[in-house]
């Protein structure tokens, strides 16, 4: 009978795991490993060209899809060079494993490059950044990674594999039986909190809504919407949330810096807030701006109190917490209304019309071959399908389409810039695109960010992925030109000028084309043959508009 190797076992336990597309950037380390998944299980193997873009290919795998992104890199600097990514990753508690190669265990005499020049064993630097890693100690390796990936999944965790050199020959031990991961418990919830809660909701005169990413990740969306028609109150959404209520007219669009228009004035004017599996960051409350003053109702499983406001804690998942906060008011309403001289007011209720999108506020700022990007992000509404999965880079740009666009359905929006990295997104947008093509994943990214990543749409190209790359070029370093206007510094040295990029891109192998007015930007995607790949749009933005979120971060 044939023996199976470490190395064997943890490509069964990863395609036993879930392991449907693996993301890598192969190395001398993990080489058996990309070998064992392709030839033994069939798993498709995407080929990166730097490793920091096949850790966001599995970021973006797992944000779009919801299930658990996988990706390897050797050792060393294959390793070092994930970090960026990886704390993208783990800061945006994105369900993913990276298997790595160490080999600081190999003997530096015998072994010169890999155990001398190579080595650094990776918890040198994952365990001062806060990522978890485990270690694979031996024949056992495959029992450790089904446990790191099951944790991964259920808590919604980033966790590095740490892989020691010399696994590729080593015997594997039998697997024990898999056992059922273990349920997790259930929040009962304090119908003394439920009844406080709703008080504080009975003496507002203007309450709102938060959704947050727990409203997704639990499934609450129905629950949330209840409650809305209850109350008769607006919802607004974190950007991560974005598109979870679908098109229901208590929707009001995102809640914090991207906030404008009716829907920052809904905000300003709320007395309560019920803030449901929401963060409540400082760029999301606006610096404390949105929550101070005001009674916020936080349901959460850690319902910390929020500066500056009076808190009344609601301890539960959002989908829980939420009926049973929704049961209260409905049966509060119905007991008014069973009384004599109720008032009508007291059924459900909902404003019945919409709040459109924004429209631009003063002039379009448009000049001959400079879009502003408000009027640009426009016309990207009325072209782009309906079906569609927006990526949004970081950089001065990514409010535009993040205000201008709609989102109708959850995960329909995607904000990488959880570490507030430039260039965060290529490699997951296209990742989506390999995950679900038949959704047109659309990326928003900059000028600098795409010079940053163009190695991973070769990969796209050489994939014949159906990505389109929308570049908001503005020929600068956009975010530092609107903190050099504010701080009245010369805005020289962040200007570096328009280059072709659509050239660029088509002599990748690409389709591209330059997108100097809006009504360039039709005849272009109706150019496009998605069955050859992707299609880069080089838009030549204005510099003469600000980002509003400027204003607050």
């Amino acid at each position: 009978m044939a023996t199976t190797t470490v190395m064997e076992q943890l490509a069964q336990v990863m395609v036993d795991e879930g392991c449907e597309h693996l993301f890598t950037l192969m190395g001398a380390g993990n080489l058996w490993l990309i070998h064992h998944l392709d030839a033994q299980h069939g798993v498709p193997v995407h080929h990166l060209r730097h490793e920091n873009g096949a850790i966001g290919a599995a970021d973006g795998y797992a944000r779009a899809t919801g299930r658990l992104g996988w990706a390897t890199v050797t050792q060393g600097p294959g390793f070092t060079n994930t970090i960026t990514a990886l704390l993208t990753a783990s800061r945006g508690r994105t369900p993913m494993i990276l298997i790595v190669t160490d080999t600081s265990n190999l003997d530096p005499q015998r072994f010169p490059f890999a155990g001398g020049v190579q080595a650094l064993a990776p918890e040198v630097l994952l365990d001062p950044l806060g990522i978890e890693s485990v270690r694979a100690s031996g024949a056992d390796a495959g029992a450790v990674l089904r446990s790191a990936a099951q944790r991964a999944r259920a808590e919604s965790r980033t966790i590095v594999f740490v892989m020691p050199a010399g696994l590729d020959r080593l015997e594997a031990d039998p697997l024990p039986d898999a056992a059922d991961p273990a349920p997790i418990e259930a929040v009962p919830i304090d119908p003394a909190q439920i009844s406080a809660a709703v008080d504080a909701i009975d003496a507002a005169t203007a309450p709102v809504l938060l959704a947050g990413r727990g409203v997704v990740d639990a499934g609450a969306a129905s629950e949330v919407l209840r409650l809305a028609e209850l109350l008769g109150a607006r919802v607004a959404t974190s950007v991560p949330a974005s598109g979870a209520l679908g098109d229901h007219p208590a929707v009001i669009g995102p809640f914090g810096g991207f906030s404008i228009g009716e829907t920052e004035r809904l905000i300003a004017g709320s007395d309560v807030v019920v803030v449901i599996g929401a963060s409540l960051n400082l760029f999301q409350t606006r610096k404390g701006e949105f929550t101070r003053g005001r009674t916020i109702v936080r349901l959460d499983l850690d319902p910390a109190a929020v500066a500056g406001a009076m808190t009344v804690p609601v301890r539960g998942d959002a989908l829980s917490a939420t009926a049973a906060l929704a049961d209260e008011v409905a049966r509060r309403a119905a007991r008014r209304r069973s009384t004599p001289h109720s008032d009508p007011a007291d059924a459900p209720r909902i404003r019945p019309a919409a709040i459109p999108l924004p429209a631009i506020d003063d002039a379009d700022r448009s000049e001959p071959a400079r879009i502003d990007p408000r009027a640009l992000a426009i016309e990207f509404e009325r072209v782009l399908p309906r079906e569609r999965r927006v990526f949004l880079d970081n950089g001065h740009f990514g409010a535009f389409p993040a205000l201008y666009l709609s989102y109708r359905a959850p995960r329909s929006l995607i904000w990488m810039p959880d570490f507030g990295a430039v260039g965060s997104s290529l490699a997951a947008s296209y990742a989506s695109a390999v995950a679900d093509p038949d959704t047109q994943s659309v990326l928003f990214i900059g000028d600098c960010g795409l010079y940053l990543t163009l190695g991973d749409l070769e990969t796209a190209v050489r994939e014949r992925v159906p990505l389109l790359v929308v570049c908001m070029n503005d020929g600068a370093a956009g975010s530092e030109l609107a903190h050099m206007k504010d701080w009245g510094v010369p805005p020289e040295q962040a200007i570096f000028g328009y280059a072709d990029l659509a050239a660029l891109a088509a002599g990748m192998g690409a389709q591209g084309a330059l997108i100097a007015e809006t009504g360039d930007l039709a005849p272009a995607l109706a150019a496009w043959d998605r069955t050859r790949g992707p299609l880069l749009l080089d838009c030549h933005i204005s510099r003469a508009v600000r980002s509003p979120i400027y204003d607050h971060v």
